[in-house]
């Protein structure tokens, strides 16, 4: 089982990834008006067996390194968590609480414009990853000292 749920994580976060960085020079100069605004992607499962997915990302005006070391230090200094892969020089890390297994991904889209990735397995009884996700997202946003907002679709 446990398998399972890191393989669907490394799923999820890669596929994620290599669309970003497809896309990423299309969308940069539109993406600025969505500074600070928390997406979420939420994909709860429907049977015992299957898993979903739980993933929100964020852009900040700020330099990629200088987040992910925020978020590293955060990750660190907490107690109830646990970091279980760590890859400082592609700024990603990965973590749990011990019932729900999350990564993060740090991406540099300009000089002074880094985008957060954020993603967890949902199994179906236990605890939802969402508000784990989002208030990660939003310990980053708020140590790096800006203003971030839960997105309305």
């Amino acid at each position: 089982m446990g398998h399972k749920v890191v393989g669907l994580t490394a799923a999820v976060l890669i596929a994620v990834v290599c669309y970003a960085d497809v896309a990423q020079a299309q969308w940069v100069f539109v993406a600025r008006k969505g500074l600070g605004i928390v997406n979420r992607l939420v994909n709860q499962a429907t049977d015992k067996d299957g898993q979903g997915y739980d993933v929100a990302t964020v852009l900040l005006e700020a330099d990629a390194n200088k987040v992910y070391s925020t978020a590293v230090d955060l990750l660190t200094g907490n107690s109830s968590l646990t970091i279980t892969h760590r890859d400082d020089p592609n700024r990603t890390i990965e973590f749990t609480d011990g019932k729900i297994l999350a990564g993060m991904k740090v991406s540099r889209l300009e000089d002074h414009l880094a985008q957060i990735l954020i993603s967890s397995t949902v199994t179906p009884g236990k605890p939802s990853g969402t508000s784990f996700v989002v208030g990660r997202v939003f310990q980053v946003c708020e140590k790096m000292g800006v203003h971030c907002t839960l997105g309305k679709d």
